[in-house]
């Protein structure tokens, strides 16, 4: 499984290929983590993330300048893990911000 190398982009069963994630697919699995600061890596979000369950990837969004949009998405291995996240997380202090925690809405 990838696990964000390169901003985010990856292949595999979790990964469209395009560096997307399969939303469908993973749904009740993904958890959108909001007002990050800009200076966050995807390492940091996974290092946070995964005390609280199995991460399998970590996208962190970049605008069309290629800098980060203060947010990111992270796959977790089950629906459990990724309700274990948002229960202990939201809300909570992160490098200096309160960081937005839920569910990924799949539009």
């Amino acid at each position: 499984a990838s696990y964000g190398k390169g901003r985010g982009k990856g292949s595999g069963k979790y990964s469209s290929g395009d560096g997307t994630l399969h939303a469908a697919a993973n749904s009740g699995k993904i958890v959108y983590a909001g007002n990050l600061p800009f200076r966050t890596t995807w390492e940091d979000v996974k290092a946070a993330f995964s005390e609280h369950g199995q991460v399998i990837r970590v996208d962190i969004a970049h605008n069309s300048e290629g800098r980060s949009a203060g947010y990111a998405t992270v796959l977790f291995e089950t629906e459990e893990d990724a309700h274990a996240a948002i229960d202990a997380m939201n809300d909570c202090d992160f490098q200096g911000r309160r960081m937005a925690v839920r569910l990924y809405r799949v539009a």
